[in-house]
């Protein structure tokens, strides 16, 4: 986290829940964050969290070490719950969370579809997730699942929109890797790719250890966006490994398209 600095005060950051990574490794990035004046945003996945005490014992010390009031929520890689949650909307139903006063809640968005949940399923998943906060008071913010298909992600929006949800959408971009990173990356977020389907989606493919960047991607987004009115869009990057690189690669791309 070295160069963090370069990252403007107050950008919201998400601290991954991985089952590789312990609870001081957490709270030190949260800490590191928080330090840079930077929004530590922790991830919390249902799936992984072993007991209610758990979770209220990370939030607790999270809070100590940094005003925490946005959270992001995900159901989790385990197949099987290791504790009392079986996905997130029962995470966000506990009465542990909200005894911590949250302004802001993630969830996530798929444009692409889940390779284990159907399009109803998840549909159905999103709607009441976002009534379920908004009635509480809390702010809704969807963050899509990785894609490399900007059609898909308007299509995608436009269905939320048409829909009646209104809350702020985080489209998830891949920053700059090889297109191996790129690939392997996708796999790990079950999103179904190939060197093919990159070609045909408008990536330019160098090589397997050629450098990529989705700025074609981009501005196919943006153009497709730029027709349409959809509410509130953001990005949210996914760094895929390097901070630093990804800060620069997106401030430098901002630079040019301004």
């Amino acid at each position: 986290m070295e160069r963090l600095g370069e990252v403007a005060a107050g950008t919201p950051v998400n601290i991954a829940f991985l089952g590789s990574e312990t609870i001081e490794q957490r709270l030190d990035a949260i800490a590191t964050l928080a330090r840079r004046g930077l929004q530590p945003v922790p991830i919390l996945s249902a799936r992984r969290l072993v007991s209610t005490e758990a979770l209220e014992s990370f939030l607790v010390r999270a809070n100590d070490v940094a005003r925490i009031k946005h959270v992001f929520l995900v159901g989790g890689d385990p197949t099987a719950p290791q504790g009392p949650f079986v996905d997130s909307m029962e995470l966000m139903s506990s009465a542990t969370l909200e005894r911590f006063l949250l302004k802001r809640v993630g969830i996530a968005g798929y444009p692409d579809g889940h390779p284990k949940i159907s399009d109803d399923v998840l549909w159905n998943c999103l709607h009441r997730k976002v009534v379920f906060l908004e009635a509480k008071g809390i702010e809704v913010e969807i963050t899509t699942q990785l894609t490399l298909d900007a059609d898909a992600v308007v299509s995608w929006v436009e269905r939320v929109r048409q829909s009646g949800i209104q809350s702020l959408i985080r489209i998830g971009v891949p920053g700059p890797a090889t297109v191996a990173g790129l690939l392997k990356f996708a796999s790990q977020c079950r999103v179904a790719t190939s060197l093919g389907f990159l070609e045909k989606h408008g990536w330019q493919i160098p090589s397997l250890l050629g450098r990529v960047g989705p700025e074609r991607f981009l501005l196919g987004l943006q153009k497709e966006l730029g027709r349409r009115s959809l509410g509130r869009i953001a990005l949210h990057i996914f760094p895929l490994g390097d901070l630093s690189d990804a800060v620069r690669w997106f401030q430098s791309y901002c630079g040019r398209a301004s």
